[in-house]
């Protein structure tokens, strides 16, 4: 019964604020071949998600995680490669496809370097930290720079008991989260992207309400009910979500999972199906 449960773990999470958004967009008026791509990735993710979940658990090796990171760091480094939107790089094409390429990489990069924090190399992982929170800052993606900076933050204080290194380490971090502020991008929102919530709330006050409570829940099982052994990476991702879903108050930033955008889908799916798959085998 456990396992089963688990298996469905991620589209339990995920359903309710895709569905919400693409209700709202077809309500819109929004064409058809945008709300679909949603739904689409939707099916997608769980189907992968399943598979994976339901799998045997397979330990990871170091080199994994390195691998992993480099990848991580190659992809946010191509988004300088591409041309730029108004100035902002974060996306890359594959085909008729821009993929954000930080709402994808985030999750697995918390993930991976809390991992090379505590088994690998503490200072290599505050190192990289940095340098991606550089990246980030050059994008520019103030909410993205500042939903993986903060979680780091406290995946780094809690791997070294050096109160220097720490001060050190915040202090940097916090500087590049508030230049990113300073110095937002000029990009127009988008009204199916950071303005999904509107839509949803012209169609009525219930809608809105239940839209909100469907993003609510996005991080609350990685903060209510971590993995054994594995809260700080959980609470850390679930921080993740709930500063880049604050964000889109306070900017024009896209509202993940509800609003337009395949990338926070693969995001989420990969970060709730890496949760599912450790409640598992905890």
């Amino acid at each position: 019964m456990k396992l089963r449960l688990a298996n469905f773990i991620p589209l339990i999470f995920a359903i309710p604020s895709v569905i919400m958004g693409v209700i709202a967009m077809y309500h819109s008026k929004v064409p058809t071949i945008i709300w679909a791509q949603n739904i689409g990735f939707l099916v997608v993710g769980s189907i992968i998600s399943f598979f994976i979940v339901s799998s045997k658990y397979k330990k990871r090796s170091n080199i994994f995680y390195m691998i992993s990171i480099l990848i991580c760091l190659l992809f946010l480094m191509l988004t300088f490669v591409t041309p730029s939107m108004n100035g902002v790089h974060r996306w890359l094409s594959l085909g008729g496809i821009r993929f954000n390429v930080s709402m994808i990489v985030s999750p697995i990069l918390i993930i991976t370097l809390w991992k090379m924090s505590k088994v690998i190399d503490y200072r290599l992982s505050a190192v990289i930290t940095v340098v991606i929170s550089a990246l980030l800052l050059i994008q520019p993606d103030a909410s993205e720079l500042t939903g993986f900076a903060i979680p780091m933050m406290v995946i780094l204080c809690s791997s070294t008991e050096k109160k220097y290194l720490r001060t050190f380490l915040v202090g940097v971090l916090s500087i590049l989260v508030v230049l990113s502020w300073v110095f937002l991008d000029t990009l127009p929102p988008v009204t199916y992207v950071e303005g999904i919530l509107n839509l949803v709330g012209n169609m009525g006050l219930v809608f809105l309400v239940l839209g909100i409570m469907f993003l609510i829940i996005l991080p609350l099982p990685f903060i209510l009910s971590p993995p054994k052994d594995l809260k700080i990476p959980s609470i850390c991702i679930g921080l993740y979500f709930i500063i880049i879903l604050t964000s889109t108050f306070f900017g024009n930033f896209p509202v993940p999972l509800m609003g337009y955008g395949i990338s926070p889908i693969i995001g989420y799916f990969i970060a709730i199906t890496w949760y599912a798959k450790s409640k598992i085998n905890a």
